[in-house]
């Protein structure tokens, strides 16, 4: 037997201030509905709960669930007063989430975005779940996102081929794993077969390789921008697209869309990161 919550709590609110005009306002219903439900509690029961006549009087077994359904609507109102002050602490946090590599773009974006909102950045090579008030934005390579997310592109990475003054002439070579990730397509221009070459199996690690002469590198541009250890050799095609994505949802906060606008902006306006 399944008995609603709506039902109990009609029913304890009834008990409690003594009458139908009383409960209805205090649950903000017509005193047709709480009759209805108090109606289709007894049918699911099969006993009256209340004797009726100049007044309401409520049976043993009435006042022994009501007894019992006050304890529900204390947890009920505390449930509510959590979830509130989660809601007004989450309109004050934004969550994003990125890998990384990524992680120093979007580092550069808050510094020139300067958002009113405190923001929380999961790192992660993994593609954490975008879920309404739990993870917010995501900054991510790929192509068009899929149904339950929407996105705005920010353009397609430029890459490049650089190198420390004096280094080695050598290729820096990427591990199998990232050679095979498919956001990183510029690896078919670096030739697998350099003889004594340094492999790393991260971007950064190749990176801070190639600053101290161990070989040439191909980079996001980003990585290597303003760093006076590393020379321009040459761009490379195949740099990814990459979205600032949130979760399909309804409702969402100004504050957040306000958010998520800054830092779109400061990420599309970092100097040398964008081939388009």
């Amino acid at each position: 037997m399944h008995i609603s919550w709506d039902e109990i709590q009609t029913l304890e609110a009834l008990v409690r201030t003594g009458s139908i005009e009383a409960a209805g306002r205090e649950l903000s219903l017509r005193h047709s509905s709480v009759s209805r439900r108090i109606a289709a509690l007894e049918a699911r029961l099969g006993t009256a709960l209340f004797a009726r006549g100049a007044r309401l009087v409520p049976g043993p077994l009435t006042l022994r669930i009501a007894e019992r359904a006050a304890t529900m609507r204390g947890a009920a109102q505390d449930i509510e007063g959590f979830l509130g002050s989660e809601r007004r602490g989450r309109e004050r946090t934004v969550v994003v989430t990125t890998s990384d590599v990524l992680a120093p773009l979007l580092f550069r974006a808050l510094a020139k975005a300067r958002p009113a909102q405190a923001v929380e950045v999961l790192v992660s090579d993994d593609e954490l779940e975008l879920l309404p008030g739990q993870v917010d934005l995501a900054l991510r390579p790929g192509q068009n996102p899929s149904g339950s997310l929407r996105g705005r592109r920010l353009g397609r990475l430029k890459v490049g081929v650089y190198r420390a003054k004096g280094g080695a002439p050598d290729w820096l070579q990427p591990s199998a794993e990232l050679r095979a990730k498919a956001s990183m397509r510029w690896w078919r221009e670096v030739p697998g077969d350099s003889p004594g070459a340094v492999t790393c199996n991260s971007l950064l690690a190749m990176r801070d390789a190639c600053c101290v002469g161990l070989g040439r590198a191909a980079l996001p541009s980003f990585l290597a921008h303003g760093d006076a250890r590393l020379q321009l050799e040459r761009e490379l095609d195949g740099g990814p697209p990459l979205w600032l994505l949130a979760p399909m949802a309804r409702g969402v906060p100004k504050a957040l869309r306000e958010t998520q606008g800054a830092i779109f902006t400061a990420l599309r306006s970092t100097e040398d990161a964008f081939a388009e």
